[in-house]
């Protein structure tokens, strides 16, 4: 397990700083009770076909998988899994990827099945658009990735490692990509002087230390509020009925997402608190 400093922590923001809440990130919570996934297991979110639209995908001359924007399917290649359960390993996913790389393609390339929640909350550096385009938590062990259906903030690949339930690393970084990243890139976007800017919300922020190629905190998790919960399957009846025509990337995300195998609905650790 990676280790970081135990000793000075920061103290809890107070409860008006949930202004300021559109400068920070939320790690998924549990659902409300009676309203989502149980803690002790996770529902099962059938297959979504987001093919209900004019040119459906298709398969190119040679047998490659192409959506209706003409991109074609985005696996993970030799030398880069399609599992990553570390910030690096993720980089090094995206690495290998075609370039330029969206979320999308990352999103594609990742195996199947995992678990996610989504939650429509607005309140992050990387807020959701609607309850139709929420914030989507993948979670892959340790590893939980966030993207946005749509918006602004659907440029965006948010990362947190989970050290323990109330200790997380994050990184991030903003797409298209059109090189090869370094390692230590999504942890210098989010740098800001001795900490990260995901420090104004996340308190008891510390350095990793054995983190040795970048300067990366750790910092107390939040997760969203039972009320901001959505759906996985209402969201992946928002794939089947997405018009590609109207709504490109938005049905490429969700397609990306939904039309690549099982994803199921997992709730997180309770013991997460809430931001405010």
């Amino acid at each position: 397990m990676t280790q970081f400093p135990t000793g000075r922590w920061l103290s809890a923001l107070a409860p008006w700083l949930g202004v300021l809440a559109l400068n920070c990130s939320a790690d998924p919570g549990s659902p409300p009770p009676g309203g989502g996934p149980s803690s002790a297991g996770s529902s099962n979110v059938a297959g979504a076909s987001s093919s209900n639209f004019a040119g459906a995908a298709s398969s190119a001359g040679g047998g490659v998988s192409v959506n209706p924007l003409g991109r074609a399917k985005c696996n993970a290649p030799p030398g880069a899994t399609g599992s990553p359960r570390t910030i690096e390993e993720a980089i090094t996913l995206l690495n290998a990827l075609p370039k330029p790389t969206n979320v999308a393609c990352f999103v594609e390339s990742l195996d199947r099945p995992f678990t996610a929640y989504a939650t429509n909350s607005v309140f992050s550096a990387q807020p959701a658009l609607s309850t139709r385009s929420p914030r989507v938590f993948i979670k892959l062990n340790n590893l939980r990735i966030s993207i946005v259906i749509d918006g602004d903030s659907s440029y965006l690949l948010e990362f947190s490692y989970l050290l323990d339930d109330l200790h997380t690393i994050k990184g991030e970084v903003k797409t298209p990509i059109d090189q090869a990243l370094a390692p230590s890139a999504p942890y210098d976007r989010v740098h800001s002087g001795e900490g990260t800017t995901c420090g104004v919300c996340h308190y008891g922020e510390e350095q990793v230390l054995d983190i040795t190629f970048a300067a990366a905190f750790a910092s107390i998790p939040f997760r969203p509020r039972p009320e901001t919960y959505v759906s996985l399957d209402g969201l992946a009846a928002e794939a089947r009925a997405c018009d590609w025509v109207a709504e490109p990337h938005r049905c490429e995300l969700l397609s990306a997402l939904f039309d690549n195998g099982s994803v199921t609905e997992e709730a997180f650790p309770p013991a997460m608190p809430t931001f405010y």
